[in-house]
């Protein structure tokens, strides 16, 4: 059962972009790095919106959440018995560059 619609909130398409610039940058705008976040992004939000009800509500704010990558990311939503809001999303590599300052995205070269 797939629900009709996907809302991406204000703060989420903020994150995206934020994440999507870091991914970029420090990849060394690798585009195969950019591919694999996108295709891992659309994985969840299918698998989301196939599974809406999966992750539980937490119980003080009523967000429910779900990692992908590996646990890398960490997408935020909210799903209203039919809709689902995306609140959200985390980048533990960006949001721990400080903590992790030695971890890299792995990167692809081509042989010339």
């Amino acid at each position: 059962m797939s629900y009709s619609k996907i809302i991406l909130s204000d703060a989420y398409q903020r994150r995206l972009g934020e994440i999507e610039d870091f991914i970029w940058e420090s990849s060394g705008k690798n585009i195969l790095a950019m591919e694999a976040f996108l295709t891992s992004h659309d994985n969840i939000l299918e698998f989301l919106k196939q599974n809406p009800t999966t992750p539980s509500p937490h119980p003080q704010t009523g967000d429910q959440s779900w990692p992908f990558s590996d646990g890398r990311y960490r997408l935020f939503f909210k799903f209203n018995g039919k809709d689902i809001e995306l609140l959200d999303l985390i980048d533990n590599l960006m949001s721990n560059l400080k903590i992790y300052p030695n971890n890299v995205l792995p990167t692809y070269n081509e042989d010339e």
